[in-house]
């Protein structure tokens, strides 16, 4: 099967400024540290074809393979986030499964289970972040013989660079309101594609989804954090803190540690250590789910020194029913903070 690609504007705005240079940004790093909503899409065409053609009964074959159309597709996603998104772009036509729903675990290092894999086998579209992030899904997919099934986010192989050179990128590219209007967009247009009869009810939901996260935009670009800087004990929240104002100082060699599971050498944690208890820094962004030995003495040290700290998660916290509803909330206690600090 031919390989669909399907590049957002954010993608396009990830190459460098000298192949785009209308897509550069004054703030640290803007592009040169994410790694662009590049969607890759393996021949789900070819799946969800069969809503339109296969025979009555509706429900998902053995093969993974959807009914007639109108009747429901399944789909799996890696984290609560995407599968949130995905409901509500889809709606009732679509039943979506997380793989990681639960605030008290790692997605880094999350290990599949055997259902996993029955969810995976009977999946229509099964939707990875991509980056490395969750290579679990990826794994399962192709041990599954499902890798055509695949619509990962970010391009490439989904596994971490260990480049020579140090090389980071963010994966946690929901925390980029830019890129996730992006995705709600394209994945509408390719559902709409594959589904025609559904077309007009995908580009409804992704155009309301779409105004909210305008929303939220304007309301993190309100956030007056303009000259104050940040340290993260792993970067999930650095898109968002970055669209506040707010400059990182965490070095990348200690972020790619982080993500890749190691220890951060003694160097670099003293030199974390130092930033979280100095005069200039302005907030510590704190991820409990990635929470380690190391991370813990950073935020008690900074704590120790009256800094502030705000706590970022990789998925949807207990009680927090929608992406919308948690981002709104994050964004709401970012303002709060910021004004405590300034004073």
């Amino acid at each position: 099967m031919p390989l669909q690609r399907h590049q957002s504007s954010a993608a396009r705005c990830g190459s460098t400024a000298a192949s785009a240079p209308h897509c550069s940004r004054s703030r640290r790093s803007r592009w040169s540290r994410r790694a662009g909503v590049v969607v890759t899409v393996w021949g789900v065409s070819a799946v969800l074809a069969g809503c339109a053609d296969a025979s009555s009964g509706g429900d998902s074959d053995d093969d993974g393979n959807a009914g007639e159309a109108g009747e429901t597709i399944t789909v799996v996603t890696s984290i609560d986030v995407y599968a949130d998104l995905v409901e509500q772009i889809a709606g009732e036509t679509a039943d979506v499964q997380p793989m990681v729903d639960n605030p008290a675990v790692d997605p880094h290092s999350y290990e599949a289970t055997p259902q996993d894999r029955l969810a995976v086998d009977s999946a229509d579209v099964i939707v990875a972040n991509g980056g490395g992030y969750d290579a679990f899904l990826t794994r399962l997919a192709e041990s599954a013989g499902k890798q055509d099934q695949v619509y990962q986010l970010i391009e490439g192989e989904n596994e971490h660079s260990h480049g020579d050179d140090g090389g980071y990128e963010n994966e946690h590219i929901w925390y980029d309101l830019d890129q996730m209007q992006d995705f709600v967009a394209e994945f509408a247009d390719y559902l709409a594609d594959e589904v025609p009869d559904n077309a007009d009810l995908y580009q409804e939901n992704a155009e309301a989804l779409g105004e909210e996260l305008t929303e939220l935009k304007a309301e993190v670009e309100d956030v007056s954090a303009d000259g104050m800087s940040f340290l993260a004990t792993e970067s999930v929240s650095g898109f968002l803190l970055e669209d506040a104002g707010f400059e990182d100082l965490t070095d990348e060699q200690f972020l790619a540690a982080v993500e890749h599971g190691d220890d951060v050498s003694p160097r670099l944690y003293q030199q974390a250590l130092d930033i979280a208890t100095s005069d200039g820094i302005g907030l510590l962004a704190y991820n409990p789910q990635t929470e380690t030995s190391q991370s813990e003495q950073i935020r008690s040290a900074a704590e120790d020194a009256d800094v502030a700290v705000m706590e970022f998660s990789e998925t949807l916290p207990e009680g927090v029913d929608s992406y919308v509803e948690w981002m709104h909330s994050q964004i709401g206690d970012l303002d709060e903070t910021v004004g405590r600090v300034n004073g």
